[in-house]
């Protein structure tokens, strides 16, 4: 059953990278291009739209044929609205979110978000942290939280396409590190799913020598 959009945010400006990170290559294939391949795998997943910038369209564009892409806009939000917007009359009954900084997602990760996003409305990926997180204030130690409490938030973030709509439609002028922030603010309770810890987002270069590691054991 095909009854869900995949919209896969790669407008990011690689402030602590030095540089735009969604084009950077990976074992000979772009971060982007690998989170798109990770969505084509996924039997339910009908329809991706990529937000990227103008100058990634037009490369992407050449390898991906039955992709659409819309602009990316100045901050997360505003990109997923024109993520939505480029949905047109299209109708789906999920939409997954994901970081198209994320290129190691897994297959299976992505199927068992979406189905608990199904049942319960909205689900986010992530694991659990394995670090001891310390809450620091003036650069001493206020309260050292309990990490069995702490889920680290990856993509995708999965939704009922009429809760996403709806968050977004009240809340989508708030700025917001991630767009389930909005749904919580819908008083709906987000499902977490455990994911895996290769699941990375690239963020600094040390990110891209990890993932490049990751790439090679995968082959083997």
């Amino acid at each position: 059953m095909k009854d869900t959009c995949a919209i896969i945010l790669a407008g990011g400006q690689g402030t602590r990278m030095g540089r735009p990170k969604q084009m950077l290559l990976i074992d000979g294939k772009s971060v982007v291009q690998r989170s798109i391949d990770a969505f084509k795998k996924v039997s339910r997943v009908a329809k991706i739209i990529v937000v990227t910038k103008q100058e990634n369209i037009d490369i992407l564009t050449k390898k991906n044929k039955n992709i659409t892409f819309a602009l990316a806009g100045e901050t997360r939000v505003s990109s997923l609205k024109n993520g939505l917007k480029a949905l047109g009359k299209e109708k789906y009954a999920l939409i997954a979110v994901h970081d198209g900084a994320r290129p190691l997602v897994k297959k299976e990760d992505i199927e068992n978000c979406l189905k608990s996003a199904k049942k319960n409305k909205a689900a986010v990926l992530g694991v659990l942290s394995k670090d001891t997180i310390k809450q620091v204030k003036d650069n001493f130690v206020t309260k050292t939280l309990d990490r069995s409490s702490l889920f680290c938030a990856q993509t995708p973030q999965c939704y009922q396409t009429k809760v996403l709509q709806t968050a977004m439609a009240k809340y989508g002028n708030k700025d917001a590190t991630d767009e389930s922030q909005l749904v919580e603010k819908l008083g709906i309770k987000v499902q977490a799913v455990l994911g895996s810890y290769s699941n990375i987002k690239v963020t600094t270069p040390e990110d891209l020598i990890i993932l490049e590691a990751l790439c090679k054991k995968m082959k083997k």
